[in-house]
């Protein structure tokens, strides 16, 4: 680009470019200010006991539907158990810890897949129990140790990886018992 002596001038075209690009659009804020706003203190503790009260409601209702449901007296105290480890670990953990929220909101993720694996548990009873005796050998020890597999995972505080895979088999066999009960039944 030559301006009107004739002289190159390539870098004021691309510089003011770059300064429009670097400006921002008008009212809004830019994102240093978005940035130092997500770190004002009070809005950082209310998301953090925000998640926290989620988190809590979550352990209380999985408490209760454990208490209630079909298991046997063992596994739902190991579930209980674990949620207490939950309840535990949430109390001792403060708003002054870094990226405290973000640990409050995995805490809640760990609750909904016990919540999950205590769901199956108690259906892998329920199907056991519909079957009675015209159930398979093979089918009755299938799901035996698979409820016994999520079991172990809840116990070791496997909560995720593990327990999510061993929930996922444990679901494909109580479906296809449940399948089987409604053809025998």
């Amino acid at each position: 680009m030559a301006n009107n002596n004739g002289t190159a001038q390539p870098l004021i075209r691309f510089n003011r470019v770059k300064e429009r690009i670097m400006k921002t659009n008008g009212t809004g804020p830019n994102r240093l200010s978005r940035s130092a706003a997500k770190n004002v203190p009070h809005r950082k503790d209310e998301r953090f006991f925000s998640a926290r009260s989620d988190v809590t409601k979550a352990c209380e209702d999985l408490l209760h539907d454990v208490r209630n449901s079909a298991m046997h007296e063992p596994m739902i105290a190991d579930l209980v158990t674990a949620v207490q480890r939950v309840e535990q670990s949430l109390k001792d953990m403060s708003p002054d810890e870094p990226k405290a929220s973000s640990s409050v909101r995995d805490m809640g993720k760990e609750v909904q897949h016990l919540r999950i694996a205590g769901t199956w548990v108690s259906a892998t009873e329920r199907v056991l129990t519909r079957l009675g005796s015209s159930a398979s050998h093979e089918m009755r020890d299938e799901l035996l140790e698979a409820q016994n597999t999520v079991m172990w995972c809840v116990r070791a505080q496997h909560w995720d990886g593990e327990l999510t895979a061993a929930t996922t088999r444990l679901q494909k066999l109580v479906q296809d018992a449940e399948a089987h009960a409604s053809r025998v039944t």
